[in-house]
């Protein structure tokens, strides 16, 4: 008994076949995990800005398609006060700053002036290809196109339609905005330029002079020239978010030394970039819901917000919208970056190191879906069912054809 007694002690005491308890993580640990999340320091590409673009492939696809669907929760359905169109205009000209600042220091300013040249050249023949094509299904064709057919096609005669082409005075069913990009990277030599003799400064002082003159005196403001069909990027208001973008890129390791020597100056810029969300957040739910309210001596009516966000033109509470959510942005896939590319990483991160691709590439998909209506297979559901399903079909599709590299010798990238 005595023995028996004291192997049960024995055991006791030592802890053998008894389950340890949990111990709760301590709050340095739980700091040292989340930290752990972060992007990490050091990389050559930064994917966070791939992702982000992405994210603006992503949502231009589910906006265009149009329909319902419970994607534009996330993408705002082009109903909301920012959306895909600037986030995609905004880092095509950051990455090609950072791009050929990188190229300007290792193989000279003239091969990447011939560069930018040559990309334009790719752009060009692109845009007046898709233009040619979308207006031959117009006139021999009855097919449905993303433009409305009772529009017309803006000019009367077709030599005028192919002239202007050939010259950038005519876009159609969409080909405004490779239009305008175009333009852009035309007029990239310069920039760069003035860039590399250390004109950054005066380079933006003139990029957001021409954008106000425009919100004042657009007819008086229209560069390079007045383009047939394209209403919804003018030129002259939306090359700011270029050109700021290039300048932020070219200069992007100066800017990013500053930021690591003044945390307070990031976190303060963190800080002030959430207040404004939470602004532009409130401002869209009165316009939502009708509403009227005085918002610091501002009347916040629907109409009076409309104007103020507006789109075309690029008002300044659509940029201050997308300069917050910008922010916001790159703030969130940089402390959480481990989380969040595992779990889209393997989508959007194809999709924004392809973005031009699958910018061309969704016209075919839209054309397709307009004349198919793959959304009739699915009798009985509802509508938000069936657009939904269809708007990631289209995504993962397109996704598909990035990972196979379908194409990409011909349609730029």
């Amino acid at each position: 008994m005595a023995t028996s007694r004291n192997v049960s002690v024995s055991a006791h005491e030592t802890g053998v076949g008894l389950r340890q308890p949990i111990r709760p993580f301590s709050l340095r640990e739980w700091t040292a995990w989340v930290r752990s999340w972060a992007y990490p320091a050091g990389s050559r590409r930064d994917l966070r800005i791939d992702f982000l673009r992405g994210f603006c492939v992503f949502a231009m696809i589910v906006d265009h398609i149009g329909g319902d669907s419970w994607l534009y929760l996330f993408t705002g359905g082009n109903r909301f006060f920012v959306s895909a169109a600037e986030g995609f205009v905004f880092i095509s000209g950051l990455v090609m700053g950072q791009a050929y600042a990188r190229k300007i220091a290792t193989e000279g300013l003239p091969e990447a002036m011939l560069e930018a040249l040559r990309r334009a050249r790719k752009l060009y023949l692109t845009t007046v290809t898709l233009t040619l094509f979308f207006v031959a299904l117009y006139l021999f064709t009855n097919a449905n196109l993303w433009v409305d057919r009772s529009t017309g096609l803006g000019v009367e005669a077709i030599d005028e339609l192919i002239v202007g082409t050939l010259t950038l005075h005519f876009t159609y069913n969409g080909t405004d905005i490779l239009n305008m990009y175009t333009i852009l990277i035309l007029a990239s030599p310069l920039l760069f330029l003035l860039l590399s003799f250390g004109a950054g400064r005066g380079v933006l002082i003139g990029s957001w002079l021409l954008w106000w003159a425009y919100q004042h005196f657009p007819a008086q403001a229209a560069i390079p020239w007045p383009i047939a069909n394209s209403v919804a990027f003018p030129v002259a208001a939306w090359q700011v978010l270029f050109v700021s973008g290039l300048t932020l890129g070219y200069h992007r390791d100066h800017v990013a030394n500053f930021l690591c020597r003044l945390p307070r100056i990031r976190v303060l810029i963190a800080f002030v970039a959430a207040a404004i969300w939470l602004i532009v957040l409130s401002l869209f739910w009165v316009e939502e819901t009708q509403r009227t309210v005085m918002f610091l001596g501002f009347n916040a009516g629907p109409d009076n917000l409309s104007e103020a966000f507006e789109k075309v033109q690029l008002r300044p509470g659509r940029l201050m919208a997308f300069a917050a959510l910008g922010i916001l942005s790159y703030v969130l896939t940089t402390i959480a970056w481990k989380p969040i590319s595992s779990a889209f990483g393997w989508l959007l991160l194809p999709l924004g190191q392809n973005a031009l691709y699958a910018y061309i590439m969704h016209f075919f998909f839209i054309l397709l879906i307009y004349n198919v209506h793959p959304e009739s297979i699915v009798e009985g559901a509802p509508a938000s069912v069936t657009g939904t399903l269809l708007h990631m079909a289209t995504i993962v599709l397109l996704w598909w054809m990035v990972k196979r590299e379908l194409l990409f010798r011909w349609v730029p990238r």
